[in-house]
């Protein structure tokens, strides 16, 4: 996390080591959970089955920020994390996601439909970012 962070030219922020900001100064943060504390243990054991292990931890990534700009950094991160861990992304949408979006990410990635939101492996994960329709529910 670190690496991708300092990777997207983000500093620490020396009085709180917990937070990040960026260049254009938007305040960003992750944290370390278990892998259940927000995600349904259902879910979860389908997300690990499709990865082909158990998930270690669940990294949340957080802009501090209502700013469109600082969504488009986090998708960036989650992505690269999700390449370097073999991790997942979880993606909400802000209405339900089209038919054709859903097959578009199956098609280049994994894609795990629950109700209106997916998990996304890391190649799913960039054509998401790279759609026009891209954005992160904050």
């Amino acid at each position: 996390m670190i690496a991708e962070m300092a990777a997207e030219g983000m500093g620490r922020n020396a009085a709180a080591p917990g937070y990040w900001h960026s260049a254009d100064g938007l305040p960003y943060g992750y944290s370390l959970d278990e892998p259940a504390q927000e995600t349904d243990p259902a879910e979860l054991d389908v997300v690990e089955r499709a990865a082909g292990r158990t998930m270690r931890c669940d990294i949340g990534l957080h802009v501090f920020v209502s700013d469109p700009a600082g969504r488009s950094v986090l998708g960036r991160l989650a992505q690269r994390v999700a390449e370097r861990t073999e991790g997942w992304v979880f993606v909400e949408f802000r209405t339900p996601p089209a038919e054709d979006l859903i097959e578009d990410l199956a098609r280049t990635g994994r894609c795990i439909r629950v109700e209106d939101y997916v998990y996304l492996d890391a190649p799913a994960m960039a054509t998401w970012y790279a759609h026009p329709a891209f954005h992160l529910v904050k």
